[in-house]
């Protein structure tokens, strides 16, 4: 099976290319610098990490090169880029398997509902990706309202897939995904060999959530820990560090709350703690110390594949 992954979200779509392709299945991923596909680009290097997987492609000429690679592919799989299934549906008929996989924010949404500085930030950043957007779909020739394009997107797709349980209450039709965790660079190894920092637990301040609201949840309900917090949004972390980082605690908070909600899923980087032997205080205020079976990248792949195969 030729499996071509276009686009990337947080990784997801290179774990999955890397492990199906242990599988002996043909799989890769094709991304693009290009400010029409991504704010910033790579700026946590995880396509630089995943290179072997990944073929980066130069400028506008993004979509011309997906379809053109897509001719030899049994499944072309599309993450977030939507409006991308109606070109490929229009260009291939019903001669390609084609799943539409949404990961977070994408269909989400996000709503400025932080600090007045934070807002500002939030509400520019909402603003450039619906700018983004616009200038894809009118790059591809559509001049329909975004929601059209959505449904019209989601109606061709042979399968629609959500990497978090509570996306399904957005597309009750879709089918959960679970994240899968790179075991080879998320684990135990060398856990012993790095200082600890003592009685600290770890939250990751991201440009989506709300830190500060995260904080003041936990000291509402009684949580008895020191947190540091790591503003990715000011210091860079690259894809490489993250496990080193992880490592030096004992618990993961991931309290996530995005427009003014409470996430109920777990965030890729607490699975990642859990695969490197860290504690995680989840949504519930519930702690867990073992990474579920269903994230283990065989598993999930397999689960794939049995998706695939159904089409």
């Amino acid at each position: 099976m030729k499996i071509l992954h276009i686009n990337d979200q947080a990784g997801v779509a290179c774990i999955l290319a890397k492990y199906q392709r242990n599988t002996g299945m043909d799989s890769k991923v094709l991304s693009s610098n290009s400010i029409l596909i991504t704010y910033k680009f790579d700026k946590s290097g995880i396509l630089k990490y995943y290179n072997d997987y990944v073929k980066i492609v130069e400028g506008i000429n993004f979509v011309d090169y997906c379809i053109s690679e897509a001719k030899d592919a049994d499944v072309i799989h599309i993450h977030s880029m939507e409006e991308l299934v109606i070109k490929m549906r229009k260009k291939f008929g019903n001669s390609k398997k084609i799943i539409l996989h949404y990961h977070g924010s994408d269909i989400r949404g996000l709503k400025p509902n932080f600090s007045p500085l934070q807002n500002m930030k939030t509400k520019t950043k909402v603003f450039a990706a619906k700018v983004r957007y616009k200038f894809r779909l009118l790059h591809m020739g559509y001049y329909k309202s975004l929601q059209t394009v959505r449904t019209e997107s989601q109606k061709l797709a042979d399968e629609v897939l959500v990497s978090t349980p509570d996306l399904l209450s957005l597309l009750p039709n879709a089918k959960y995904l679970p994240n899968p965790v790179d075991l080879d660079h998320f684990s135990t190894n060398n856990a012993d060999a790095l200082k600890k920092i003592d009685g600290n637990a770890l939250t990751i301040k991201t440009p989506t959530g709300n830190t500060e609201k995260s904080l003041q949840y936990c000291k509402e309900n009684n949580i008895d820990l020191k947190i540091d917090v790591f503003d990715r949004t000011k210091t860079p972390l690259l894809h490489e560090q993250i496990p080193n980082l992880l490592k030096k605690y004992k618990v993961y908070v991931d309290i996530r709350i995005v427009n003014d909600k409470i996430l109920e899923s777990l965030s890729k980087t607490a699975l990642e703690s859990l695969a490197c032997g860290l504690k995680v205080l989840n949504y519930k205020l519930e702690y867990l110390d073992k990474l579920p079976e269903m994230h283990k990248p065989v598993n999930v792949v397999t689960q794939l594949e049995n998706i695939y195969n159904k089409i």
